[in-house]
């Protein structure tokens, strides 16, 4: 998920720094488009950054549960 989060994240700098010199060379429509395809692969980063911290939790929950069920056992014998 953080290698998604890293490629997402690179691929929106690119097209946020290729806004002015497609604007200025080519034309300001397909500007737009790079706009738009930079912020669409941000928001497919926050997603993913979400969905990881949403694993994460998960993970560290279980793991403090199990913890807790190893440290105070259930039958004790005299």
């Amino acid at each position: 998920m953080k290698t998604l989060r890293i490629i997402c994240t690179l691929i929106s700098a690119v097209f946020i720094a290729a806004v002015i010199p497609v604007g200025a060379l080519v034309n300001w429509g397909w500007a737009g488009v790079s706009a738009v395809l930079a912020f669409l692969f941000y928001g497919l980063m926050m997603l993913a950054k979400m969905k990881q911290e949403e694993n994460e939790q998960k993970n560290a929950t279980s793991a403090s549960t199990e913890q807790t069920s190893e440290s105070s056992p259930t039958n004790k014998t005299e």
